[in-house]
């Protein structure tokens, strides 16, 4: 039935209602707000790079190589873009300040521990006039559903810590996240692949949680997200960087939230 309608010409109509599919959604959007010919880059792309304009292209960023990404992702396709650039993509640390046309950023920003810093760090690497392109998964359409959504203010509050530089207090709500994600989304996401639950206890527990609190604490969601919660981070973001950017749309899919900010200056 959607197939019909947007070939009559309402898909429009189904993208304003929420109705359209992930991919359906992501392309009419990236078609819509990402220029021509423009140059960019894409964070965590995966089996599912964003379409892009005529002319245009993305250099591809992966803090892994698509071998080691097939074993932390399970759920990811048989093809994997191979990166451009091996990286954090939280911090785009290498990446020249104002030098990007566009950041797109797919089912990546749940995975930080500080959001509202991430997305700051986006904005660094856009030239005036650039786009992020920016998708959450909904919470209650994922292996996530039943974990606490996150509110704006736990975002500012990370936010804040991150500026001073309080590792301490960052460690200790990270570990509620990942205590959260073990009671409730690790269960859900082996139900969905097929395999045994087993929880970790003693030890073994307190060994993964310190290691997803290190070098492996991009391997879960920290964050849960519904459509109106991330829309209020979106308007956070608004008001820290007031008269800077500008929240140009918000549409959802059937499973995901996407946001188009644009970088006024």
């Amino acid at each position: 039935m959607r197939s019909v309608l947007i070939h009559c010409g309402l898909a429009s109509v189904l993208l304003r209602l929420g109705l359209l599919g992930l991919e359906q959604t992501r392309r009419r959007l990236s078609l819509r707000y990402l220029p021509i010919r423009s140059r960019g880059l894409e964070i965590g792309a995966l089996h599912c790079p964003l379409p892009l304009p005529e002319g245009s292209r993305a250099l591809y960023i992966d803090i892994n190589m698509p071998e080691t990404l097939k074993e932390l992702r399970v759920d990811a396709g048989v093809v994997i873009v191979t990166p451009d650039i091996l990286t954090d993509g939280f911090s785009l640390s290498c990446i020249a300040p104002q030098s990007q046309d566009f950041v797109i950023a797919n089912h990546v920003l749940e995975h930080t521990a500080d959001a509202l810093g991430t997305l700051k760090n986006w904005l660094l690497a856009l030239k005036p006039g650039g786009v992020i392109f920016v998708s959450v998964p909904i919470a209650e359409r994922c292996f996530d559903r039943g974990r606490e959504i996150t509110p704006s203010t736990h975002f500012l509050e990370d936010y804040q810590l991150g500026l001073a530089g309080d590792v301490m207090a960052m460690r200790k709500r990270n570990r509620v996240h990942i205590e959260e994600y073990l009671n409730v989304s690790a269960p859900a996401l082996s139900v969905m692949q097929g395999v045994p639950w087993e929880p970790p206890e003693g030890e073994e527990r307190e060994e993964l949680i310190e290691r997803l609190l290190g070098s492996g604490s991009g391997h879960i969601h920290h964050h849960v997200f519904s459509r109106d919660s991330f829309s209020d981070l979106l308007g956070l973001l608004d008001d820290v960087y007031s008269g800077s950017v500008r929240i140009e749309h918000v549409a959802r899919s059937r499973i995901e939230t996407v946001g188009i900010i644009r970088k006024l200056s």
